[in-house]
């Protein structure tokens, strides 16, 4: 089976209900995602910058959920 990609996998993390949007201001915003095997992450918004708590060092799928979410269609993200 071929490896998902980071828009599929958030795709399918959204319609497994994996993300929780806690909090959405103007400037932040805080969510929990649920990864595959069942560790929970925090990804967050804050003045332009997208974080994770997960081990990747690059943008991860807990991020594409939440961005997938948050972000017009055609946005581009600003950082990861």
């Amino acid at each position: 089976m071929p490896r998902e990609d980071l828009r599929t996998k958030g795709i399918r993390y959204l319609g497994e209900a994996r993300l929780t949007v806690h909090r959405v201001g103007p400037d932040a915003i805080d969510a929990v995602c649920r990864g595959d095997s069942g560790e929970l992450y925090e990804v967050t918004y804050r003045r332009g910058g997208w974080w994770c708590s997960c081990p990747a060092r690059t943008r991860c799928a807990h991020l594409q959920a939440l961005m997938l979410v948050v972000l017009r269609p055609g946005a581009q993200a600003v950082s990861a």
